[in-house]
């Protein structure tokens, strides 16, 4: 009895309920968990209720003060106050202050603090000179604001607020004040009231614990100390936080504080929305974790009475049943099965495994005649790509580094037939041998697993040079590893590229020669209009003076005078045309010279602020790139005239390491490089490219900066080519 006792309370049932409960424990946890984590979402959704109602309250306060620093301006530009007469005042104070009941009183001081007007009487003497908005205003000349309470009106909670008025000498001749009633202004204009929760107060407490709002009966709080100490003391020491804490009737309770800046006191104002009872804001988080911790319990004693009557069924039944298959299958009987039905659970996975078992042991001898159809199917295409690719294709064994295959392409390639090749290393074989790098990396390759040769000059068996690309890679085949060499044919490219460079470098030389011929006939042009047309134009010039000079030409004087203008128009013309073909500054002087000429001509031009820098250079410039480097700069400053808007430009002449580098810096609207770029490569804009090629021309290059609204540079180098004297001949 005792023996079976033990079986049946140590068996598999009586540890499937243990198992059962234990399983509902991390559920009661999580549910414990669950209650914990919605309570502390409840005090932060405290928290941020006390925050949004502190924002509120900034706005109102920030609202109220501008509305009375309107009234209190219009006040002091109104006539009857500007005029100083008593009577005037005392009516438009009467009927101001009907029409805004939010102020305690209104009222107009002289500046001797004596009371010119006020809309109701002042219980305090009349003398305001002591009173903070009086110093204040009349200190700033401008809206002052006393603090919270200091100048009490008719025992109601207000703050002062003050206005200088100015006479027509821009003096002040009197300070309008008004009294803000802060009791009717919580009660009847604040919105606070309407957010705070049930069963909560909303408070607001300056640095000497008085309270200056306080919802809800705010006549009764404002003014009075705050009594719950140990809170204060608290929300003084942090800026913001959640406290539980017991309230005035002794309830525990959380209260959330922050502090913000007001400006109707001197310092910090503490906000606190609190008194809500613990029991009050935890009410519903405590409800759903009683009925769930309930609801869980019943569950789990319906889970035990169904598992103890269901294990049979669904466990015991199924395990005895593998147990007695499991003995037979020992014994040989490959035949076995347990003949369950089917089941989606764990124990139907171990019936259909054991069924499956002696299943699988017959089909194994398929599945490997399978696996090999398919190998066989996969070493086929491979062949297949193997024997027809256009590269020539090397298989390698990666240990003793000899060939193991080789396709017909390299065959064909290098002259070779299969049987030269097999069992040969890569290097032992007459193409490889001869090559440059047979004796290192090539040696290399059961080792390194990976060499790459760009450009590999071979030898075919006839004596052919080669050049060809050469890619190793190792590969895991049937448990080792092969390295398959890639070989390529590259010798047409390479004539291609090389044909490619020379009609570039004859392209380049027409190029230099057509710039240079364009320079020349430049040159010419304009030295022909300064020579002969503008010595013409000077001599036609002359001859008109004198005839003006001349007392028979008093009746033709109008249009002598305007042919002269005429003629000094064309002259400049002609001059200015020919600086812009070839200034002849660049030729007689250098480049320096003739950088710095053409910004201040261009700046003159623009309007613009130039700043020029420049190294001195030691002698004269090969002349291609002076002109080059003059035509750069003269585009890229046309530039900046005709788009960028710009005020400064700067203009620098540099010699850095065996270079001359010109770089011409803007302030203006900037451009997208990219898309200028574009628009010059379909034709629309040849600067951009103008510029590049004649950097290129010259041996050097060219390159854009530009952010849009903030600038552009352009930087060009040239190498540093020095004039060659011709013999005899000095150079400047």
């Amino acid at each position: 009895m005792r023996k079976k006792l033990h079986q049946l309370i140590t068996g598999l049932r009586w540890r499937l309920l243990l198992l059962a409960l234990l399983a509902c424990a991390p559920l009661v946890g999580l549910t414990v968990h669950h209650a914990s984590e919605e309570r502390r979402r409840l005090v932060k959704e405290w928290t941020q209720r006390s925050q949004q109602m502190m924002e509120l309250a900034t706005r109102e306060e920030g609202q109220v003060i501008g509305q009375t620093r309107q009234l209190l301006l219009a006040l002091a530009e109104s006539a009857p106050i500007r005029s100083g007469d008593r009577r005037d005042c005392k009516k438009l104070l009467d009927e101001l202050f009907g029409s805004y009941p939010r102020y305690a009183n209104l009222g107009v001081v002289k500046t001797n603090g004596i009371v010119l007007a006020s809309a109701r009487p002042l219980a305090e003497p009349a003398n305001q000179t002591n009173r903070q908005y009086f110093r204040d205003a009349l200190k700033s000349r401008a809206f002052a604001i006393a603090n919270f309470q200091d100048e009490p009106a008719a025992g109601k909670p207000t703050v002062n607020f003050g206005y200088p008025v100015f006479d027509a000498a821009d003096q002040v001749q009197a300070v309008v004040f008004a009294a803000l009633d802060l009791d009717w202004v919580s009660r009847f204009e604040s919105a606070l009231p309407g957010q705070l929760p049930i069963g909560a107060t909303w408070t607001e407490i300056d640095r000497n614990g008085k309270i200056l709002v306080r919802y809800p009966a705010p006549e009764k709080w404002i003014g009075q100390p705050f009594a719950e100490k140990l809170l204060l003391k608290t929300a003084f020491t942090r800026n913001h936080g959640v406290v539980e804490a017991l309230s005035v009737d002794g309830i525990p309770g959380y209260h959330a504080f922050a502090t913000r800046r007001s400006l109707l006191v001197a310092d910090d104002v503490v906000t606190i929305l609190g008194s809500i009872p613990k029991q009050v804001l935890f009410a519903e988080a405590d409800q759903r974790l009683s009925a769930n911790l309930t609801g869980l319990g019943i569950a789990t004693g319906v889970a035990c009475l169904l598992g103890w009557f269901g294990s049979y069924l669904l466990v015991l039944r199924p395990v005895r049943t593998l147990v007695k298959s499991s003995a037979r299958l020992a014994t040989g009987e490959f035949s076995t099965r347990t003949g369950l039905a089917p089941r989606g659970d764990e124990l139907g996975q171990l019936t259909r495994t054991f069924d499956e078992m002696a299943q699988a042991l017959e089909q194994r001898e398929g599945q490997r005649l399978a696996a090999s159809h398919a190998l066989q199917s996969s070493e086929l295409r491979y062949r297949r790509l193997f024997e027809a690719a256009q590269d020539g294709i090397l298989i390698l064994n990666a240990d003793t580094g000899q060939i193991e295959d080789v396709n017909p392409f390299l065959m064909d390639m290098l002259g070779y037939t299969r049987e030269q090749l097999l069992g040969n290393k890569l290097w032992e074989i007459g193409p490889f041998k001869a090559a440059h790098a047979a004796q290192a990396e090539l040696r290399e390759l059961p080792r390194e697993g990976c060499v790459r040769y760009d450009d590999l000059p071979l030898e075919t068996r006839t004596g052919k040079s080669l050049s060809v690309e050469f890619v190793s890679n190792v590969y895991q085949v049937n448990g080792g590893k092969v390295i398959q060499c890639n070989i390529r044919n590259i010798t047409e490219r390479k004539r291609a590229e090389a044909k490619r460079k020379e009609f570039s470098r004859k392209l380049q030389v027409l190029s230099r020669r057509l710039v240079e011929a364009q320079e020349t006939e430049r040159r010419n042009i304009a030295r022909e209009l300064h020579d002969e047309i503008g010595q013409a134009l000077t001599v036609m010039q002359l001859n008109l003076q004198a005839m003006l000079q001349s007392p028979d030409a008093d009746g033709l004087t109008p249009r002598l005078n305007a042919s002269l203008q005429v003629v000094d128009r064309v002259l400049e013309q002609v001059q200015d045309i020919s600086l812009n073909l070839r200034p002849s500054v660049l030729d007689d002087l250098g480049l320096v010279a003739a950088l710095r000429w053409y910004t201040e001509r261009q700046a003159a031009l623009g309007n613009l602020h130039i700043e020029f820098h420049a190294d001195p250079l030691a002698q004269r410039l090969d002349p291609v790139i002076e002109t080059e480097c003059f035509r750069v700069a003269q585009e890229a400053l046309t530039n900046v005239l005709r788009h960028a808007q710009a005020k400064t430009v700067t203009v620098e002449l540099r010699s850095e390491a065996g270079q001359l580098h010109l770089r011409v810096r803007d302030d203006g609207v900037g451009f997208d490089v990219a898309a200028d770029r574009e628009k010059a490569v379909r034709g629309e804009s040849l600067g951009l490219l103008s510029m590049e090629e004649r950097a290129a021309l010259a041996g050097g290059g060219l390159e854009y900066t530009s952010i849009v609204r903030q600038g552009t540079e352009v930087h060009a180098w040239f190498p540093l080519k020095w004039l060659t004297p011709t013999p005899g001949v000095e150079v400047a």
